[in-house]
């Protein structure tokens, strides 16, 4: 009888651990489904990102580019300037 009744004891630890175990793994798999999400939305955060940045930067070549097109026509304009000085 002895036998029987450790084995119950033993069974019931098993089942219970079990349950334990069955517990955890749905906090694990909750817990992997958030980060999942997480995940998502910080990839979407850093596409956009990157496409504010390359706008930016497409911004900025062309601000460079016209202010380098303003500074020749100045110094184009200078060296009329001067030329018309020194022809007087």
């Amino acid at each position: 009888m002895k036998e029987i009744e450790d084995l119950e004891k033993m069974l019931d630890t098993m089942i219970e651990n079990y349950r334990k175990l069955e517990e955890e793994n749905r906090e694990l798999w909750s817990k992997v489904k958030q980060l999942n999400e997480k995940i998502l939305v910080l990839e979407k955060e850093k596409e956009q990102l990157e496409k504010t940045l390359e706008n930016h930067k497409r911004s900025l070549n062309t601000l460079v580019e016209k202010i380098q097109r303003f500074l020749s026509f100045t110094a184009n304009q200078e060296m009329i300037q001067d030329e018309e000085e020194s022809e007087r």
